[in-house]
């Protein structure tokens, strides 16, 4: 091999330059290569040219053969120039190279240099680019400085030889099968670890051997150990080394080869970014390691009475990686080479519990695989920050009794052995979110997670007395939660039994009742006596037009049934404070219900008590004329029923709240969905037996809307305004939290019945929609966007200058404006003599609707537009009814359009009509402007789309074209997401900030 080189050497003389490879040390540096052009000169000296770069490549490619080309690469990354880019911070390369300080130079320099070498001599031993070493202070090199590298690596042979008190150490090499000793030769280190050697013109390199083991064999060939004691301590500190990674050969001593399974810890501790993270080590001999350490063999020394003995463990790296798969296949995520944490912990990696991490996530998981982990042999270390942790398996046992009228009470002990506690010691913790319980022998307890979700309602709504738990009925739900759990910390559930929701669906309707109920109003009337068998309260909250009057009237009927109602009729008018005329009236024993109603619905209750339950005997309390008197239960008594309005209960308060009423119904509640008003307290000072409310839209601005109907039927079911809006109404308006929003529907789906008229679809026509966009005419289009403009300059001055409620006052007069120029100028300017886009395509829709014999609602927010209609039909001979909240005769109106078939259009504002009327002649309906509250326009198609309706409803929506109506559709269309989460403003603005109120506008 040595010989073809230097054959193809001389053969090469004269194509010049060649690339060599030279070792030479550099000023400051150190030993370093540098590839060079060199030119053969005659006899021994090669001429140095110049040094190659990698742009001598770049710029003749075809010049280097591959291999010279990856060289070349290779040096220059350890170049001056490079070595200055890396790791300088003075201004010059003459600079650096002149002061590189000490530290750098071994710590960083030395290193980076060292490892390229290693790099460059492997491929020089198998390529036939030359290598020579040239000698400081010469400029050239000569032939016979070339360096000869074997092929293959040297292999270090060491030899140790105890004899009693006496043992030799030596250290020789074998390079291709020879042997050969380098002791007390001249060798330079090129590379310390792994060791590069020279020697003469000869250079080694080996793949594990240090440099530094040969020092001791500079002088001598053998190193004599005498005496037991440095011979026991020479080969525990030195040569245990030497057995572990190199092989040995001598006398006096044994090395055995051990393979066998790791011991194996679990350990809980820190890692670099302060997450709680779980750790193994592994155990082999007496030494426990990481899994990220390099090692593959571990040595143990052992003197067994003079019998010296290395014991070599090789590395069960297939064992190891079984115990990572055995936690990453149960939930915890690898976040490293070695640690696991828990995938909460991720996500929330710098939680915080009494000042310190949080390792609960973790101890929680361990406790659940407590039982896995034993069965594989793994060793637990759960001690964090000074403190120790129960692993203990937890189970609880729950014993409720109901004794009492309207409340459970529950024992409950959680068994963490050895102790058991009652569940109450834990309530400050479910409620505070702390998961550290602190145990009687002081160690650490977790909370399980689940417990803060699971039992955080039990803990929240029941009331604690010393070691029990008091639980209002209304919260029944919450026990089935706890049998339904079926969780393995759950060991015993006892609860007393509800009656449940089937067992009355096999009560008939009451005798007397004068209807046929359809199978989803039977289902209502059954789900009322329920409620009123455990005496709880309830929201029916069935669409408009599902019956929700009839539902009630059943209900009414049927507990009234049992009094001896008698024939005779009753006095003419009704009773005077003086009369004794009585028969007919209530004799059941049962006190009269109290419905209180919109003034607009006392005719159509009336009417249908009188329908439905004519046994039923009904005071009117309504009118400037009513009996206002202390002593009025003595005439109210005698009555089944008793109506009244919102705003006489208001009024009349101190007359009302003396009596104790069977039933408080309140239809329509939403009149009393602002827990700050007047209506709404007065409505809370009524005593009654039972509450029922009745609403076909719960949720008309908010949420709170649903908490004021719900704290009067179940007072306290929601707890206090505070805490329902802290608690749901923020979460879920403002943050979407579903969980909090799901949670909420677990909470009141006991005590609220919905039904859509999707559910029921068999028993109604379908209705169709369309929204008809109409272009404004170019005079109105004019007077739109001067007024727009103005308008929205008021409101930036309003939002810089006025507080937020001012801002939206403003915002809301001036927005009222453009809706009324969106409709008709006229509305606002009376000598206004132009026309209007949607007033133009409207007409000539109800012209061709009219032309086919249909009967038309159409509904406007305001009186106005109704009024310029009015015109228009009487112009065109059109016949129409008229019903705004001025309408004296609201019945005769309701009548005419009934009852008379030249009258084909109704003209309804939508705050007179949207509620108590019952108009399935029309099949045709018209919007003429959207408003905030979309479920105001609902109640108004309801009008025509009610159980009855026998033909398809049509509804057409008019909307102007680039105006401030389709900015309010889509507000409807956010409202409506909101409303129909749960069963379903008046001035939205309110709840506008600036910028939502400026983009209004813009």
């Amino acid at each position: 091999m040595i010989l073809s080189l230097l054959i193809l050497e001389i053969a090469n003389q004269d194509k010049m330059p060649s690339v060599i490879i030279v070792f030479t040390n550099r000023l400051n540096i150190g030993l370093t290569a540098i590839p060079y052009h060199a030119k053969f000169q005659d006899g021994q000296q090669i001429e140095l040219l110049e040094h190659v770069t990698p742009d001598h490549i770049r710029e003749h490619p075809e010049d280097y053969s591959d291999e010279e080309k990856e060289m070349i690469k290779l040096l220059h990354t350890i170049s001056d120039k490079e070595l200055f880019r890396k790791f300088s911070r003075e201004n010059s390369l003459r600079d650096f190279i002149n002061n590189i300080p000490s530290n750098i130079l071994e710590e960083r320099i030395r290193p980076e240099i060292e490892k390229k070498m290693y790099q460059l001599v492997r491929m020089l031993a198998v390529s036939r680019v030359p290598v020579y070493f040239k000698q400081s202070g010469y400029s050239n090199v000569y032939r016979n400085d070339r360096l000869k590298i074997a092929p293959t690596p040297c292999q270090p042979l060491f030899y140790v030889n105890v004899n009693g008190d006496h043992m030799t150490y030596s250290l020789k090499f074998r390079q291709n099968g020879y042997p050969f000793s380098l002791a007390k030769k001249d060798v330079e280190v090129i590379c310390s670890s792994p060791a590069v050697l020279k020697t003469g013109n000869k250079l080694y390199y080996f793949e594990k051997f240090e440099s530094g083991k040969l020092k001791p064999f500079k002088e001598k060939e053998y190193l004599h150990i005498k005496g037991t004691k440095a011979i026991e301590t020479y080969l525990s500190k030195f040569i245990i080394h030497i057995v572990e990674q190199y092989h040995i050969e001598g006398t006096g001593f044994e090395v055995v080869d051990v393979s066998e399974h790791p011991e194996v810890k679990l350990i809980l501790e820190k890692d670099i970014f302060l997450r709680p993270v779980l750790r193994f080590k592994f155990r082999y001999g007496s030494r426990w390691i990481v899994p990220n350490q390099k090692s593959s063999v571990f040595v143990d020394f052992i003197n067994d009475q003079g019998k010296y003995i290395f014991r070599r463990f090789q590395r069960n790296s297939e064992t190891e990686e079984r115990f990572f798969t055995l936690l990453k296949d149960n939930g915890l995520q690898l976040v490293d080479d070695i640690s696991f944490a828990h995938l909460d912990d991720l996500s929330d990696n710098k939680e915080q519990l009494s000042g310190s991490i949080n390792p609960a996530n973790l101890v929680e998981w361990v406790r659940e695989h407590r039982q896995l982990l034993i069965e594989n042999n793994v060793q637990l270390e759960l001690k964090f920050e000074g403190e120790e942790y129960s692993l203990e398996p937890v189970n609880i046992y729950f014993d409720t009794a109901s004794d009492e009228l309207d409340w459970f009470d529950i024992n409950s002990i959680v068994e963490i052995p050895p102790h058991k506690i009652p569940f109450t010691k834990f309530r400050r913790n479910i409620l505070n979110g702390d998961r550290r319980f602190v145990l009687p022998d002081g160690t650490i307890f977790i909370i399980p997670k689940a417990w803060f979700t699971k039992y955080y309602d039990l803990i929240n709504f029941g009331k604690t007395e010393g070691d029990r738990i008091l639980l209002p009925k209304s919260y029944y739900h919450l026990l089935d939660e706890l049998q339904k759990s079926g969780r393995d910390d759950l060991e015993e559930v006892s609860t007393p039994e509800l009656p449940k929701l089937k067992e009355f669906n096999s009560i008939p309707l009451p005798q007397g009742l004068n209807a046929t109920l359809r199978p989803y109003q039977v289902e209502g009337y059954q789900w009322l006596l329920f409620l009123r068998h455990n005496r709880f309260g309830g929201i029916l909250a069935d669409d408009m037009g599902l019956g929700k009057t009839l539902q009630t009237i059943a209900l009414l009927q049927k507990i009234y049934s049992s009094s001896e109602t008698q024939n005779e009729d009753a006095p003419t008018g009704q009773l005077s404070l003086f009369s004794s005329n009585l028969q007919g009236f209530n004799r059941s024993g049962i006190a009269p219900s109290l419905i209180v109603m919109p003034t607009s619905l006392v005719h159509n209750w009336k009417n249908e008590l009188k329908r439905f339950a004519p046994s039923l005997k009904c005071y009117i309390y309504t009118g400037s004329d009513r009996l206002r008197s202390k002593d009025l239960w003595k005439i109210l008594r005698h009555y089944h029923v008793v109506i009244t309005t919102y705003g006489i209960l208001r009024n009349d308060i101190e007359i009302l709240e003396n009596t104790k009423w069977e039933y408080l119904i309140l239809d329509e509640s939403q009149s009393v969905k602002n827990p700050s008003s007047k209506g709404y307290n007065a409505v809370k000072q009524i005593r009654a037996n039972h509450y029922l409310a009745l609403t076909g839209t719960p949720i008309e601005n908010s949420l709170v809307d649903l908490w004021a109907q719900m704290n009067i039927v179940n007072e306290g079911l929601l707890k206090s305004l505070n805490f329902f809006k802290k608690y749901y109404e923020i979460p879920i308006s403002r943050n979407e939290d579903e969980a909090k929003s799901e949670h909420l529907q677990k909470m009141i789906s006991p005590f609220l019945l919905r039904r859509t008229k999707e559910m029921v679809a068999q028993d109604l026509p379908p209705i169709m929609e369309q929204v008809v966009y109409c272009d404004m005419t170019t005079e109105q289009k004019e007077i739109y966007e001067r007024e727009k403009s103005g308008v929205r300059n008021k409101i930036l001055e309003a939002i810089e200058s006025r507080p937020s409620g001012e801002q939206a006052f403003i915002a809301l007069k001036a927005l009222t404006r453009l809706r009324q120029l969106a409709n008709h100028p006229s509305m606002l300017f009376e000598e206004y003599q132009g026309g209007s886009g949607k007033f133009e395509q409207m007409l000539e829709s109800l012209e061709n609707i009219l032309s086919e014999n249909h009967n038309v609602l159409i509904f406007s927010s305001f009186v106005k537009d109704l009024e310029l209609l009015e015109k228009e039909l009487v112009r065109r001979q059109i016949g129409f009814a008229k019903l705004i909240g001025k309408t004296q005769q609201r019945d005769q109106v309701e009548k005419a359009f009934k009852q008379n078939d030249n009258v084909k259009v109704f003209l309804i504002s939508l705050k007179a009509g949207g509620v108590g009327l019952n108009l399935i002649k029309a099949d045709y309906v018209f919007m003429l402007n959207p408003w905030w509250n979309p479920k105001a326009e609902a109640q108004a198609i309801n009008r025509a789309h009610r159980i009855g309706q026998t033909k398809n409803v049509f509804v057409y929506r008019f909307i102007s074209s680039e105006t401030i109506e389709e900015k309010i559709a889509q507000l409807q269309e956010k409202k409506n997401r909101l409303a129909d989460t749960f069963v379903n403003t008046s001035n939205p603005l309110t709840q506008m900030n600036s910028e939502q109120i400026k983009e209004l506008f813009n």
